[in-house]
């Protein structure tokens, strides 16, 4: 039974309390009743305003309901609307776009209507957003590129900013909350497809209204067979089940991030690119090109025990291990093993490293004990650059396949009673006013 009553005795005043439990869960906001003696505490305890909640990093506070992802990190489950890995595996992005905004997957007619909507919509390229992207030196990493991409977008379209409609536009409208969702989808695409067609200097392709999203997406990258200007069928299959493993992670730190803009009520776009900017450190998103250079710096497995002896000293983090979700191994690394196989991905000099931080690692008495395995992260970076792609795309495609969970979590923001977050900070700074600094002269 997850629901109940906490009963709670305060130790400074003596009194009880009884906080309900639902979901195996208190309101943080019932804790506001459980007030200490004022007279005797510090003016910067607030104790007036109730007993707060101190977690950083947010480890163990639950700011939203959410039904798109279910995580058993101590069984290695991952369900997205209450579909498996496996269930998804022969998915297109279309069918689960549809599934994390709709609830379920599509039929026919269904997933057509959203190809056909987000196809057309990529269509609509502003010349500004093709100069700004162009004007980036190709030396450049492929992530400022496009969230300078996605910000002239926005600027094309004025109607679509809340603010500069003189209030909300999306909340509560279900109607403009799925027009943003293409809108925000198509650019993205079109962005990734002129900064990817931009930085390795081959010719931008129009998409076209005939062809899928990630068939679209690999045209404009110019991601296709010299021979025939058509994407590799195998790569194709591959990146399409790869999406499969990728739909949603839970909060994750882009995600809350997206979600704290949200609060505010901008566009879909702008929520994407702070979501962007958060995924792009190396302990998110960035994680997977940071191992992929580490492992390059190494270049051999017998160097692999230096790495691990400075991790245990603290002088380095390794990157493709430990997960705060998982405490067995992460549901995400066999699927991805096969996807490596169907690419011939082994056959990089780097992923016998891999191997060997992971067989160091997973022996360690350090990594044993505090429950640390392999996460994707490993071994998910030999599947884009088998792909061809060069380790500053790797966070850009990964995002990719996060695309229909990031619109899923902001169309459920949009439709729901929203808050903006605000919360509370323990201040631990002086209490009374500094003497000036005249005075100190």
């Amino acid at each position: 039974m997850s629901d109940g009553t906490l009963s709670i005795k305060d130790s400074r005043t003596g009194r009880d309390y009884e906080i309900p439990i639902r979901d195996n869960a208190i309101l943080a906001t019932s804790l506001k009743q459980i007030k200490g003696p004022a007279e005797t505490a510090n003016p910067a305890d607030k104790v007036a305003g109730g007993l707060r909640c101190y977690d950083p990093g947010l480890k163990n506070t639950a700011p939203i309901k959410s039904s798109l992802t279910w995580i058993d990190g101590e069984k290695g489950v991952l369900l997205f609307q209450g579909y498996s890995i496996e269930q998804l595996w022969d998915c297109d992005f279309e069918d689960i776009l549809h599934l994390m905004l709709r609830g379920d997957l599509p039929s026919l007619s269904q997933r057509e209507g959203f190809r056909q909507r987000i196809a057309n919509a990529m269509r609509d390229i502003p010349q500004s957003v093709v100069d700004v992207v162009r004007s980036f030196p190709r030396s450049s990493p492929m992530m400022p590129v496009v969230m300078a991409g996605l910000s002239c977008y926005v600027g094309n379209q004025p109607d679509s900013i809340p603010a500069n409609r003189g209030g909300n536009i999306y909340h509560g409208n279900g109607n403009q909350v799925d027009a943003g969702i293409i809108r925000t989808v198509a650019a993205f695409a079109v962005v990734v497809g002129l900064a990817a067609s931009h930085l390795k200097g081959t010719s931008f392709c129009l998409p076209s209204r005939d062809r899928t999203f990630y068939e679209n997406l690999f045209v404009m990258m110019g991601h296709v067979d010299p021979s025939t200007g058509e994407p590799n069928h195998t790569q194709l299959s591959c990146f399409r089940h790869f999406g499969a493993l990728s739909v949603d992670h839970g909060l994750s730190n882009s995600t809350l991030t997206l979600l704290v803009t949200a609060s505010t009520l901008p566009d879909p776009t702008s929520a994407l690119i702070s979501a962007l900017a958060s995924a792009y450190g190396p302990l998110h998103f960035g994680a997977s090109e940071s191992a992929f250079r580490v492992m390059t710096e190494l270049g051999s497995p017998d160097r692999v025990p230096a790495l691990i002896k400075e991790v245990k000293q603290g002088k380095r983090r390794l990157f493709g291990y430990g997960h705060r979700s998982y405490k067995t191994v992460d549901p995400r690394i066999r699927p991805i093993q096969k996807l490596l196989q169907m690419l011939d991905a082994q056959s990089n000099p780097l992923f016998a490293v891999a191997q060997e931080i992971d067989r160091v690692a997973s022996q360690d008495e350090y990594f044993v004990s505090r429950g640390l395995k392999a996460n994707a992260d490993l071994y998910g970076q030999f599947f884009y650059t088998a792909m061809g792609w060069p380790p500053s795309f790797i966070p850009l495609m990964m995002i990719i396949h996060r695309l229909p969970g990031l619109m899923g979590h902001w169309r459920n923001a949009m439709l729901s009673e929203i808050m903006v977050y605000r919360p509370p900070h323990l201040y631990v700074g002086p209490v009374e006013k500094r003497a000036p600094l005249s005075a100190k002269l």
